[in-house]
């Protein structure tokens, strides 16, 4: 009977209760139809400590909900008819609660009674779940701290709000809000104190992230400090200040120097004059009564910021005014990952910091010097991006690739990489046009190719490195297959698929000409005659060398009415492709993957290669498997086909001028053979490399090989668990080669072995992850072009034509407003804006963008109003 709550068995003492004002409490609510409304708001079911105390309560909610009475018969029916009459003692027990109250006089001191001690109890759950979080010392210890000073601030937030209020209460208070806002007095948000900002921004929004960007020298700080400074004086509402760069003391002298209008350079030196010290003095004193607070501790983690912030929010017992980091890029993150992922993850953790106290929260962050490389040195939005160029193909989730251009404004479905080296299907919540930006190429061994901005992020075994930062010889992550992870298959009659990939391999569809096909096979010339003649057109023959003939396909109307497969060409957007420039339609790629098969093995026997062949000594056999073509854009569209069927191929330039899509590997190219197989010309072939390749060895996947950096966690792992080299390759069944086991790329095989015997989760995930690791070839500049990016929430990452790209907009991602700053005096001395600041607003989620203009006194670090609120 008694509710069950985490408490220390070897406590003797009962945990706090009052089990005569819960009975007090029910008995009211049975015999005083109005009782249950003065004490609902406050008391919650769990409050009870007898379970039967809480069952009875809920029982008298739920009939309070559905407008019924709460009195002992139709409190006693509603249990009886939930089964739970009996658990609670029947009606007996629920008939002793009305007879041991005379009255629900003191229902509502009754329920505070209650609720105290409930909370009691919770502290006692909490200490003893504290004590637990002590004991697992495989969590980390700031983990612990940040969880158990969230179970303790979760109490003091669930504490009884205040009940309603009278509107006649609340009228005379908006009226004279309304009256404020009419004259410009009053904000929806925080004033910051600069008024044009201000009426740009309506005040600093409670649980809004801001970013404030710049260059050094462009007055970050001070303006940052300004703000808080003003929010302190103006609103008397707390502000905490988290100094990474500075310490305490040098802000305090910027404050100081600020408020008093002495030059902060002499202030530093002592040297003030004899009219300065009543300022000074002033200064002093005013400061001393702002709430403003100061930490300076170095590399502190959002972790122990959030638990200060707390802290100050509980001590101060009321809302915070504001939060200031300087600055974001010297934020501590978890250590384990690449510095970008931990940014991404820093500014994430400070919008849940913003949401979770309902503060703005404002972070500094330090712009790079591509910004100078620019005629024009404003910073823009863009400088918080890195970017890929616009007919970069997406990966989105139903199967289809689209150039980024085409996606702009767009929140479409992707495939990303998630835990585990898994690809996964995420919402992408932005895609947007940068601006022209240098970009480089990068081209990797395989032949994947990606044109991109040098700070762009691309997977390695490592973690994310910007393109800039990568060499000849680094290996990328790619997605070994494309899956289609959304919406079902959209499948075509069959004899469509078959006419579209014989008229792609050996079709002419430009315009004001003819449609024909060109072959030398019999079956692909019958199967393509009767595919034609499906949609009502007329097939003729024309012979020509040999075997050789053409087949001229008419019916297909005409400019203005075209019909038959013209028209169904035009349809599918290739109508009018010449040689070089023919694609395979998005619509095949939705197809499903018995049909992809089907697409390729007719596309095969047009172009395709399927052969086999002897090394000149007789002892070496070789199987070749190609596809050859003039466009490269074809190319990479059976690539990506391929990769639909999990077949993993490399696109090679040839001395004949023409890209190879070729297929390595006995594994790859059995797969091959077995999902996709062949038809008409290539039917025989692919019988003779099947047998061939059936009786060959084991297969040596040598291009699917892991980054020989996986030993590195290996051979860690066999020192932690003290296994020699020499133990291992007996483990292993191999015979003992010293160093020579780690200086080479492993297998997937090779990897798992040593997983199995070291039991390591995390080289098994290594192993078998949807990733092909593909080596850098060549980087190389690529002139200036338009980019563009998007972003993915969650898994931060997408799929550029398979090569796993990184969100790069997650610190605008997160952000609700961005604000940048810019001195023009810096760059040009002789400008005539000397002493103007411009702060630019380049993101605003809730309102406009646009620049304001502030005076700047770089001598007293202050920024100042151009003129008075209201003028004309």
């Amino acid at each position: 009977m008694v509710q069950e709550l985490n408490f220390q068995a070897y406590s003797d003492r009962l945990p706090p209760q009052n089990i005569d004002a819960e009975e007090a409490i029910l008995g009211g609510i049975l015999l005083d139809p109005e009782a249950l409304g003065r004490v609902a708001e406050l008391l919650r079911p769990e409050a009870f400590y007898i379970s039967a105390h809480q069952e009875i309560y809920r029982a008298a909610l739920a009939l309070q909900s559905e407008g019924r009475p709460t009195d002992l018969m139709s409190v006693t029916s509603y249990l009886n008819d939930h089964n739970k009459l009996d658990k609670i003692g029947g009606q007996s027990r629920i008939a002793q609660l009305v007879e041991r109250t005379v009255s629900a006089v003191n229902i509502d001191q009754y329920a505070h009674l209650v609720t105290d001690k409930y909370l009691r109890r919770r502290m006692i759950q909490a200490g003893n779940e504290v004590a637990y979080l002590g004991y697992e010392t495989s969590t980390p210890l700031e983990q612990v701290l940040d969880q158990a000073e969230q179970k303790i601030f979760n109490i003091t937030q669930s504490r009884p709000n205040q009940s309603l209020t009278a509107t006649s209460d609340i009228l005379t208070a908006t009226f004279s809000d309304i009256e404020s806002r009419s004259l410009g007095l009053v904000l929806p948000g925080i004033s910051c104190g600069f008024y044009d900002l201000d009426a740009m921004t309506q005040g600093f929004q409670r649980s809004d992230l801001i970013i404030a960007a710049g260059r050094p020298a462009m007055g970050k700080t001070s303006f940052c400090l300004n703000i808080a400074r003003n929010i302190a004086a103006f609103h008397k509402l707390p502000v905490a200040i988290f100094s990474l760069e500075m310490s305490k003391e040098q802000l305090v002298y910027r404050l100081l120097s600020s408020e008093a209008q002495i030059e902060s350079g002499r202030l530093r030196a002592g040297r003030v004059s004899q009219d300065e010290w009543e300022p000074l003095g002033y200064a002093i004193s005013a400061l001393s009564q702002m709430p403003i607070f100061i930490d300076d501790t170095p590399d502190i983690s959002v972790t122990e910021m959030r638990s200060k912030v707390r802290r100050l929010q509980a001590e101060q017992g009321g809302a915070l005014g504001l939060v200031l980091i300087d600055y974001l890029q010297l934020m501590e993150g978890s250590g384990s990952e690449n510095r970008v992922q931990e940014l991404s993850r820093v500014t994430r953790a400070l919008k849940g910091l913003a949401r979770e106290l309902s503060v703005p929260v404002i972070a500094l962050s330090q712009l790079s010097r591509g910004v100078e490389s620019r005629t024009n040195k404003r910073p823009m939005m863009s400088d918080l991006r890195e970017c890929v160029t616009g007919e970069t193909l997406v990966w989105l989730a139903d199967g289809r690739r689209i150039p980024i251009r085409e996606l702009v404004g767009q929140t479409p479905e992707v495939i990303s990489l998630g835990d585990r080296g898994r690809l996964v299907a995420a919402k992408a919540d932005l895609v947007w046009e940068v601006g022209v930006k240098p970009v480089f190429k990068l081209t990797t061994a395989t032949g994947r190719t990606i044109r991109a901005t040098g700070k762009h992020r691309l997977y390695t075994f490592d973690g994310w490195q910007p393109l800039q930062d990568l060499r000849v010889g680094d290996r990328l992550a790619l997605a070994n297959h494309m899956p289609r992870l959304t919406q079902a298959a959209i499948a075509w009659p069959d004899l469509q698929v078959v006419l579209l990939a014989h008229l792609i391999g050996d079709g002419s569809y430009v315009s004001h000409q003819p449609l024909r096909y060109t072959t030398g096979s019999e079956e692909n010339s019958a199967i393509v005659k009767a595919a034609a003649e499906s949609f009502g057109c007329q097939v003729n023959r024309h012979p020509g060398r040999g075997n050789w003939h053409q087949l001229v396909i008419s019916g297909n109307g005409n400019h203005w009415h075209p019909e038959g497969v013209g028209q169904w060409l035009k349809a599918l957007g290739i109508f009018g492709q010449r040689s070089a420039s023919k694609r395979i339609p998005q619509a095949i790629f939705q197809l499903p993957d018995e049909q992809i098969a089907l697409f390729l093995r007719h596309l095969w026997a047009t172009d395709g290669c399927i052969s086999s062949s002897l090394s000149p000594d007789g002892r070496k056999y070789k199987a070749t498997i190609f596809f050859a073509t003039v466009s490269e854009g074809l190319a990479r569209d059976v690539a990506a086909l391929l990769l639909r069927l999990g077949i993993f191929s490399q696109i090679r330039w040839t001395k004949s001028n023409c890209y190879n899509v070729q297929i390595y590997g006995k594994t790859q190219q059995l797969k091959f053979l077995e999902t996709v197989g062949a038809f008409g010309p290539r039917v025989e072939p692919a019988a003779v490399v099947m047998r061939e390749l059936a009786h060959r060895g084991k297969a040596n996947p040598n291009r699917d090989t892991l980054p020989a950096q996986v030993f590195e966690q290996i051979k860690q792992d066999m020192k932690d668990q003290g296994i020699s080299q020499r133990q291992m390759a007996s483990l292993r069944g191999t015979s003992y080669g010293g160093s020579a086991h780690f200086k080479f790329s492993p297998t997937r095989d090779v990897v798992l072995s040593y997983a199995d015997i070291l039991n390591n989760t995390a080289l098994k995930e290594i192993a078998t992850a949807d990733l092909f690791w593909d080596a850098i070839t060549s980087i190389e500049p690529d002139g200036e072009e338009m980019v563009y990016d998007l972003t993915v929430p969650g898994p931060a990452s997408w799929m550029a034509d398979g090569l796993v790209s990184h969100n790069s907009g997650a610190i605008e991602q997160d952000a609700d407003l961005i604000i940048m700053l810019y001195r023009d005096e810096y760059y040009n001395p002789d400008t005539p804006d000397r002493g103007i600041s411009e702060i630019i607003i380049t993101k605003h989620r809730n309102g406009p963008v646009g620049t304001v203009k502030l005076l700047f006194e770089p001598q007293f670090t202050r920024f100042r109003n151009l003129a008075a609120p209201g003028r004309g």
